[in-house]
């Protein structure tokens, strides 16, 4: 994931980038060189490692539905499938997307 000055999260010419991993050696920096690699010239790095946790159960039984932590993904996408894996397990039904309206409003 890359934001910039376009986003309103830092000055012109700065690019925030996320390059992320799920940890596989006892190096986590070292995993991330190849995508560091790309970048170019980089000013500064914040660099952290974080444990993943899921549910010992899927909470049909104790009714205590939890999430899964977030992953490496910068797209939410897996989180996302959480929530409606959550759902479907509180109410035994999937999500009906087409159940859901939204109005839009362009201006011209």
């Amino acid at each position: 994931m890359c934001v910039s000055y376009a986003n309103n999260v830092c000055s012109k010419p700065y690019f925030i980038a996320t390059v992320a991993t799920s940890v596989e050696t006892n190096s986590p920096k070292e995993e991330l060189n190849p995508g560091l690699s790309i970048l170019g010239s980089i000013e500064k790095i914040f660099f952290a490692v974080s444990d993943l946790y899921e549910p010992t159960d899927d909470g049909r039984a104790s009714r205590l539905f939890i999430s899964s932590s977030y992953d490496a993904t910068t797209h939410f996408e897996t989180t996302c499938t959480d929530v409606l894996n959550i759902y479907e397990r509180i109410t035994s039904t999937p999500f009906d997307f087409t159940k859901v309206s939204s109005t839009i409003e362009t201006t011209d």
